[in-house]
């Protein structure tokens, strides 16, 4: 059972999937971290490199974007031809983010347009058709034939698994709606100049459900009816599997900040009695595998075969939860037996197949790690809920002030259905000031529909708690009213 449960009523926006009641994934989505992966610009070259043979484009989201030269339609006509033949600095191009800015690097982008459905991705400019490898030998053939039936001229398409349950008829259906989306949008870039945002992917709802076949979704969750009825009008799979619900965190069996803390955490037991330790760092991730003591009957290699592979399991499952990318290194219990490593791989490989993230295992290293490479597509769980540790020189990190005002904003409406008429809040100093940087206090007043106060606290080892919740009258009668330490947000 796949439940999806997706948080729309707070500045800071969740989506999480349950699989038979297991955490298994987590979308965090925050207004100045939002990915703009999917969406499609209109842009201005501002830049050409003939030793990269790249343009760089101005298209509207600071540091100008990297438009190499074989994501240009034309240099898959002809492979020859250089990039200065292709395009030339001021010339206006439409442009599709495929990777985000990261630290100093500007924004990926590809001018090979595509328009995800909801089972066919579809190519402009593609001139050519992929089947999903998840698929049967003989339903891959049949798809096959069908895209290449109904693809004209430069056009090319994707078929995603879903596709195996959908008549040719529905598969039409959907990929004329898509043909009619491009022919709006070319309307659209003709009436406007660059750089302008064309159509904005939205990472939630869109994106996230996008990922899931139809047939594994059992029900999502939301706590916006504005937005259940968009998600039913994107998805029509979902119609009668899409409810609304009040307070979303009463249909989980844990809260957020728990799933915050839990991913914060480097550390994750096994049953067995290992210990899987996560350390990311700038240049890569590394996961060690910390044995149980070897005191069973079992030969250390029979226990330590077991154990990476009850390890192998977990740690699949904990990438795709932290939502860690770029290169993974592994360092299982040390196995002798060729044999062994080989299971383990095996055991690791299966379990990536299920991440709707690309990722590559590769082989035991002579100094017997595992490297793995999974596709960046946002940051890691991790770098969104954390800051560096001041005290631990770099090797460590702490829930930032940031993510605490999130937690705040969530805590503060979860009262918004109740009668009280004010609320006191005491919070650090550090924390009630990302709050106001953050927090659209004016959205938060027209929600809350109460009167709120705020007590500053400088000491480093309190985060906030509510110190009352009640009425007006009472509210005068207590200590920290009279000694006149509030101060009034609205």
């Amino acid at each position: 059972m796949k439940h999806i449960y997706i948080k729309k009523d707070a500045t800071e926006h969740w989506g999480v999937v349950l699989q038979n009641n297991q955490l298994e994934q987590v979308v965090v989505e925050r207004p100045h971290t939002t990915s703009q992966v999917g969406n499609l610009y209109i842009g201005r070259v501002v830049n050409i490199s003939i030793s990269l043979q790249a343009a760089f484009v101005d298209f509207g989201q600071g540091k100008p974007g990297f438009l190499k030269r074989n994501e240009l339609p034309a240099a898959r006509e002809d492979d020859s031809l250089p990039i200065q033949r292709l395009v030339h600095e001021g010339q206006a191009v439409l442009v599709q983010v495929t990777k985000d800015a990261y630290d100093q690097k500007g924004a990926q982008l590809t001018a090979n347009i595509t328009l995800p459905g909801i089972d066919l991705v579809y190519l402009p400019f593609g001139n050519y058709y992929a089947i999903s490898r998840k698929l049967a030998v003989d339903a891959r053939t049949r798809l096959k034939q069908w895209a290449h039936s109904v693809c004209v001229d430069k056009e090319g398409v994707i078929v995603r698994t879903g596709a195996t349950n959908k008549t040719e008829e529905q598969l039409v259906d959907e990929l004329n709606t898509l043909r009619e989306r491009w022919r709006s949008l070319q309307e659209t870039i003709k009436q406007k100049r660059p750089p302008y945002l064309v159509l904005e992917d939205k990472e939630l709802p869109y994106r996230f459900l996008r990922k899931f076949p139809d047939q594994v979704i059992d029900h999502v969750y939301i706590d916006n009816q504005q937005w259940k009825k968009s998600i039913e009008a994107h998805f029509p799979y979902l119609q009668g599997k899409c409810t609304w619900v009040r307070e979303i965190e009463k249909e989980l069996p844990f809260t957020f900040n728990q799933i915050t803390e839990r991913v914060m955490n480097r550390s994750v037991p096994l049953e067995s009695g290992a210990q899987l330790t996560f350390d990311e760092t700038e240049a890569m991730v590394v996961v060690d595998v910390n044995s149980a003591t070897f005191t069973r009957s079992h030969s250390k290699q029979q226990t330590a075969l077991k154990t990476n592979i009850e390890a192998a399991k977990e740690i699949a499952r904990q990438i795709q939860l932290r939502n860690v990318s770029g290169m993974i290194v592994i360092d299982f219990i040390s196995m002798k037996r060729r044999e062994d490593q080989q299971k383990v791989l095996q055991t690791l490989k299966q379990a990536v197949r299920h991440d709707p993230i690309r990722t590559e295992v590769h082989d035991f290293t002579a100094l017997g790690l595992v490297e793995l490479t999974r596709k960046r597509e946002a940051p890691s769980l991790f770098q969104t809920f954390g800051q560096s540790c001041g005290t631990c020189a770099g090797g460590g990190a702490i829930i930032s002030p940031e993510t605490y005002a999130y937690q705040l904003e969530r805590e503060l409406l979860s009262y918004k259905w109740h009668d009280q008429d004010v609320i006191v809040m005491e919070v650090r100093s550090d924390i009630i000031q990302a709050f106001r940087e953050v927090i659209d206090i004016n959205v938060l007043k027209s929600s809350l529909y109460k009167q709120l106060y705020v007590i500053e606290n400088r000491e480093r080892d309190v985060t906030y708690k509510l110190r009352f919740i009640g009425d007006v009258d009472t509210l005068s009668e207590r200590p920290f009213f009279k000694k006149g330490i509030l101060d009034r947000v609205f």
